[in-house]
């Protein structure tokens, strides 16, 4: 049986959820924090397939395809994680609206782990190996920092079980992109469902605690919905494509990640007790992301709107 545009939009959309919440939450914690339940991690991932969607939602509206969409599309994630899901895009303003929304969700999440896990598929199987291996060689650097903030880290089998147990949602989300395929646009009740929710969700907010720098996570939001506007492709180019469906195994090598991180960070920890790379990595992600986000602003301003906004 042939399923509708709309099932197809909710799988990409748990699919996206699955891998993006991977992405930006275990690999960015690198092991797991105290008290944390799987209740917890069962609504987090929740609520990263409600943005998710959101995100393919403005996607599929302004037509824009590649590398381009998984950085713009993780901006987005990561200002609606950030700033409605949880408040965090608003402190130490203006700098936590670049760390983390731009720098690790947009381009360590959106580029390098949903653009790795799309693309990577397709390439001989050493260069798939190598660039995961490489990709988590970086997330066990990253991980160096957690002693100086957490303190006595865990061993070796609780960061294995949280990075790589957890990790076995990102071949499920992969396969359940290559099921929707090609993706059409739904019904408009069903592409506005999320985003409606999202923008109740943040009024309210506003309503209970307000303040001006609340406006701020709105504005970058549709400003890049309008870059992504001025870059989309035009009519009739009305769906988006995840690429080819691959084997299981294929998308089962991702586990190469966690496996890297955790083999390589746990001893790090405890040779090291902690190092200071937070800074020069917030640094050179945030001042990349935030550069890659203004050239595509002048890319914009020189393009011709390729449709209208509808």
């Amino acid at each position: 049986m042939r399923q509708s545009p709309g099932l197809h939009y909710l799988t990409a959309a748990a699919g996206l959820g699955l891998i993006t919440f991977y992405g930006s939450e275990n690999l960015f914690w690198s092991a797991p924090m105290p008290g944390m339940t799987p209740l917890d991690l069962l609504l987090t991932a929740i609520a990263y397939s409600v943005c998710a969607a959101a995100v393919l939602s403005a996607v599929l509206i302004t037509g824009l395809t590649g590398w381009r969409a998984l950085f713009l599309g993780g901006a987005l994630l990561g200002w609606l994680v950030e700033g409605v899901i949880v408040g965090t895009a608003y402190e130490a303003f203006p700098l936590q609206l670049v760390w983390t929304p731009m720098a690790w969700h947009a381009l360590i999440t959106g580029v390098g782990v949903v653009g790795l896990c799309r693309a990577g598929v397709g390439w001989p199987v050493w260069q798939q190996v190598a660039a995961l291996a490489a990709l988590g060689l970086v997330a066990a650097l990253w991980a160096q920092f957690w002693p100086l903030e957490r303190g006595a880290m865990p061993g070796i089998g609780a960061t294995l079980v949280y990075l790589t147990g957890v990790g076995l949602l990102v071949p499920l989300g992969n396969l359940m992109l290559d099921r929707a395929g090609w993706l059409q646009r739904p019904p408009a009740p069903v592409l506005w469902i999320a985003p409606g929710l999202l923008l109740l969700l943040w009024v309210a907010q506003s309503y209970f605690a307000p303040s001006p720098v609340r406006l701020s996570v709105p504005v970058l939001v549709l400003v890049t919905l309008w870059i992504m506007h001025r870059l989309g492709a035009p009519p009739p180019r009305d769906g988006v494509s995840f690429g080819e469906p691959a084997p299981l195994w294929r998308h089962g090598l991702f586990l190469l990640v966690p496996l890297v991180a955790g083999v390589v960070a746990v001893p790090g920890w405890r040779l090291f007790q902690g190092l200071g790379v937070n800074q020069p990595f917030a640094l050179t992600t945030g001042l990349l992301s935030l550069g890659l986000w203004f050239w595509l602003m002048v890319r914009a301003l020189r393009q011709a709107p390729a449709r209208r906004l509808v």
